[in-house]
């Protein structure tokens, strides 16, 4: 009999802890109610402030139909649409372990990033996202999305009170794009490692006498800023680095610090740069305009775009602070130098979350 009264009041438990979970979840096979992105910490704009940009990109993607549903990206109505929550982490090692661990639905990172963990672990895939060639007959759509929303370009971080160092590095990085070096740089320590998986110490010049420059690195987006499991910076962070160092003739020491640390890291002075920092050209251009030319430039756009393109592109403006977008990543006090390269943002899931084909 006690193992009767035992028994029943175990299935009687179970019975009352899956009411509790269908009511927080819904369903078994319904969408999550909240979706919770995680990404690396931003300098300059607030988890909330990020989350506005993130339902922005869902609501395009999903309102356009541009991928299939998925526990990541419900196929809805605009009014189940499910709610958005932003996490920030200080390292892509904290992200990946939030990721596993279910505390957050999908990591925000870039392209070139998201196809360089999805080759070297089976179990993360690229989730659904906005694809530029589905988009529309819209070409001018296409790229406010793909480039002024969704892309990023990267520069290295200074104080603003360091112009000289900021042009000389713009000196050299202009040169590596005039000459072809750039290029040669992000196929080689980009696009032709995350085929392979394999990134390779590059040796940075040393000059007897000569200045040394500190500048911080983070690791947390590889191949692009890369750092070995034994403390060594390699891939495309050091070869740039090593050719700026080259052309400047400077001393180049590199010092890692976490997304959130490049900040104090140049604010007290223990570094003189910092490898990557977040801008947007396409919106630093827009908020250089005069109201008048921001209106003409609109109507040009406009001009362009289907109906429901135009509603999406007036809700965006509504939501999101297009001018204060282009430095998201740029602490008050601070100056970038010229972009060495640019990315879009896509989302990274467990493979076990994948759509399901129709």
């Amino acid at each position: 009999m006690k193992k009767l009264i035992a028994l029943l009041l175990a299935l009687a438990l179970a019975f009352m802890l899956s009411l509790s979970a269908l009511a927080e979840n819904g369903p078994a096979g319904d969408p999550p109610s909240t979706l919770t992105f995680g990404t690396l910490s931003l300098l300059n704009m607030t988890e909330e402030e990020y989350r506005a940009l993130i339902s922005a990109r869902v609501s395009i993607v999903r309102r356009l139909g541009l991928a299939e549903p998925s526990e990541g990206l419900p196929d809805n109505p605009p009014k189940d649409a499910p709610e958005i929550s932003m996490v920030y982490y200080d390292t892509l090692d904290a992200l990946l372990m939030a990721l596993n661990a279910g505390d957050i639905n999908n990591i925000e990172i870039y392209q070139s990033v998201a196809r360089y963990l999805c080759t070297t672990n089976d179990n993360l895939m690229i989730g659904p996202n906005f694809d530029a060639d589905k988009a529309s007959a819209s070409e001018t759509f296409a790229e406010l999305v793909q480039n002024g929303i969704n892309g990023n370009d990267f520069a290295f971080l200074l104080m603003e009170g360091n112009t000289a160092l900021r042009d000389e590095f713009n000196a050299a990085i202009t040169d590596m794009k005039a000459d072809g070096t750039l290029d040669r740089l992000v196929k080689e320590q980009i696009d032709d490692l995350i085929d392979s998986g394999e990134i390779k110490p590059i040796e940075l010049p040393h000059f007897d006498g000569a200045e040394t420059v500190k500048v911080a690195v983070t690791g947390s987006l590889p191949p692009m800023d890369y750092v070995a499991a034994d403390g060594t910076p390699a891939g495309f962070n050091t070869a740039v680095l090593a050719e700026i160092g080259q052309r400047t003739g400077k001393n180049i020491e590199i010092v890692v610090v976490d997304s959130l640390g490049r900040a104090a890291a140049l604010a007290s002075g223990t570094v003189d740069a910092v490898f990557w920092t977040r801008t947007n050209s396409k919106t630093q251009e827009w908020a250089a305009l005069t109201e008048t030319e921001q209106k003409a430039r609109k109507a040009e756009h406009h001009a362009g775009m289907t109906q429901e393109e135009i509603a999406l592109m007036e809700e965006l403006d509504e939501s999101i602070d297009f001018k204060a977008y282009g430095t998201t990543d740029m602490p008050e006090g601070t100056i970038v130098t010229e972009p060495y390269f640019s990315d879009v943002l896509v989302p990274v899931m467990l493979a076990r979350e994948a759509p399901q084909s129709k």
